[in-house]
């Protein structure tokens, strides 16, 4: 699914009028990124506000992908696009997962039912191989999740669909 500036602020508009101010702010600075920043394996930032590399050709040095050893523009991964959200959030403060990628902010959560999702809250494939941030309900109810997805090369907002696991960031808690 793709998503244009009006159903970005479509989405930020309806979110639940309840919702914590820093869940509201990791929803926004997530949408700050959907369709700006491309997928690139390995791909992290610990930039406050617009990384200046992004978009630029780097080659991939993370190993583990297909595009590894390849030149293609500098962006994030999933798990990249997700520390980057809460460390801008945080104003530099927090990075979830301490960089470690989805399995280690998976470690950083406790299991919540998806009948319990909340904006804010991560969303994980099996063995957590990738991640996502709940930014929202469609006008159905159904859950929308924002992630930096290697197939779109991109940020983008879609449905549920691969995710099977929802967890509660430890971070809301603090």
């Amino acid at each position: 699914m793709t998503v244009n500036t009006a159903e970005i602020e479509k989405l930020l508009a309806n979110l639940p009028p309840d919702l914590s101010a820093e869940r509201r702010a990791i929803v926004t600075k997530a949408c700050e990124l959907v369709g700006k920043v491309n997928y690139f394996w390995g791909g992290k930032s610990s930039a406050i506000g617009w990384d200046n590399r992004w978009g630029k050709s780097m080659k991939v040095t993370a190993p583990g992908s297909r595009t590894t050893g390849t030149v293609r523009p500098f962006g994030l991964d999933c798990s990249g696009m997700v520390d980057w959200v809460f460390y801008n959030q945080s104003g530099g403060q927090y990075v979830i997962g301490h960089g470690g990628g989805a399995t280690a902010q998976h470690s950083y959560c406790a299991p919540i039912a998806w009948s319990d999702a909340q904006p804010g809250d991560l969303v994980f494939y099996p063995g957590d191989s990738h991640v996502g941030i709940v930014c929202g309900f469609d006008s159905g109810g159904n859950i929308m999740i924002i992630h930096c997805a290697s197939g779109a090369n991109n940020v983008v907002v879609t449905g549920k669909e691969g995710f099977t696991a929802v967890s509660r960031p430890f971070y809301y808690s603090k």
